[in-house]
């Protein structure tokens, strides 16, 4: 039974489980960059948008002014939760013998992994939705990190610009902002947007995205209820929620907005910091990175069991933050 709760076991194991559901990490927050301390680093550059000029085989090369950057720095934030299996409930395994007694153990540490882990997939897709705003926040409502939009990334429409308006016009709007982040990145990939459930539904039902719509993807719109792609975009409906600290439901991304990703190669990435931990492997001040995420097991004498502990230290970062536009358009 104690192989069950060594701390390389148990990291292995809670790296294993398969995640949830994490739209906006999974599709622009992909790029994973484990790091050496939890003091986090990044740079914000800017695209050179000068073209180079023709020379002789004999000529040396140019030499260019260096991409404007901007450093940014913030100390990684810490997910961390722990949970007591009491004596009493290993006393019950120990019922159905050694063999059973192991296999309902690991179902016990498993699913209590699980959840645990669960909560912290939440909270990472809750940083990266905050992230698409321009600044990321925790719970409490603290600043984490300022990406500094500029007005011109974070539109709200109004009157007959309105995608519930009939005279509006989204198919303009969306391809307005499509050249607004190309010319600010450069070369963009791919596209995907991020569309609230009023937004949505005001897309479906605008005169002039459906025209464009009749012929692209009407039988999935008339089937589903909903579209894939438009003028290039990928569009998701994005309907996740959680709870706040008053238990109090909230969308994580707001039903009145559109959000527009151009992807590129360097745009994006989830950072993550060693854990401080005696017991970890790969914990800070140790010079190589850990794992994504950490998990250790200890015994508590009075009342007498078992602590499981899940813990991890992620940031979804913007190395290009032109690369969004948050726009309100309901």
């Amino acid at each position: 039974m104690d192989q069950l709760f060594q701390t390389r076991a148990m990291a292995a194991a809670v790296n294993l489980l398969k995640p949830v559901p994490t739209l906006i990490l999974d599709k622009v927050f992909g790029k994973k960059s484990r790091q050496l301390t939890d003091r986090f680093a990044w740079d914000i550059a800017s695209q050179s948008e000068r073209i180079l000029r023709n020379i002789q085989v004999h000529e040396p090369a140019q030499m260019s002014d260096n991409q404007g950057r901007k450093t940014i720095t913030c100390s990684a934030p810490r997910f961390s939760e722990k949970r007591l299996i009491a004596a009493g409930d290993l006393n019950a395994m120990r019922a159905f013998g050694l063999e059973g007694e192991n296999t309902l153990l690991k179902e016990r540490i498993g699913g209590e992994q699980a959840e645990m882990k669960r909560k912290i997939d939440l909270t990472r897709e809750f940083m990266a939705a905050k992230a698409l705003s321009g600044q990321i926040i925790d719970d409490s409502g603290t600043l984490l990190v300022d990406f500094n939009f500029a007005a011109s990334q974070k539109p709200v429409l109004t009157g007959t610009s309105l995608w519930s308006d009939p005279l509006s016009n989204p198919i303009q709007d969306l391809r307005s902002w499509k050249k607004q982040i190309s010319q600010a990145v450069g070369q963009v990939s791919s596209w995907v947007a991020f569309v609230g459930s009023q937004a949505m539904d005001a897309l479906i039902a605008n005169p002039s995205a459906l025209e464009l719509l009749k012929y692209t993807i009407g039988k999935e719109l008339a089937v589903d209820g909903r579209m894939a792609t438009l003028v290039g975009v990928e569009l998701v409906e994005y309907l996740g929620s959680y709870l706040d600290t008053n238990g109090v439901r909230q969308d994580l991304i707001p039903p009145t907005h559109f959000i527009l990703v151009g992807l590129s190669g360097d745009h994006a990435a989830e950072l993550c910091a060693p854990v401080i931990d005696f017991d970890a492997e790969g914990g800070v001040g140790l010079g190589q990175p850990g794992d994504f995420f950490f998990s250790k097991s200890w015994n508590q004498e009075d009342p007498s069991g078992r602590w499981i502990k899940v813990e991890a230290r992620p940031l979804p970062v913007l190395f290009r933050p032109e690369c969004v536009v948050y726009a309100q358009v309901v």
